[in-house]
């Protein structure tokens, strides 16, 4: 195992059957710890990405795109297949 690998590292799900036990509330509950304790480990954001937000931004205050409503974003995604 390499160093700062932790013998759970590819696992899934399906090596916890006691997590598929838990009602859905539950499940869900523990996957929102999860995730939140993985955004506090405040993971690097690649140079793409934080290169594709600042020519997204740029592109907002040019004036080229524009935003959308939470109503609207949502409307948008039930459409989608």
């Amino acid at each position: 195992m390499a160093a700062g690998e932790s013998s759970l590292e590819g696992m899934t799900l399906e090596d916890f059957p006691e997590l598929k036990r838990l009602s859905p509330r539950s499940r869900l509950k523990m996957a929102e710890e999860l995730w939140d304790s993985a955004a506090s480990d405040a993971l690097p954001v690649p140079a793409a990405h934080k290169a594709l937000l600042r020519g997204r931004r740029a592109a907002y205050e040019r004036g080229e795109i524009g935003t959308l409503t939470l109503a609207e974003l949502k409307r948008s995604i039930r459409r989608r297949p």
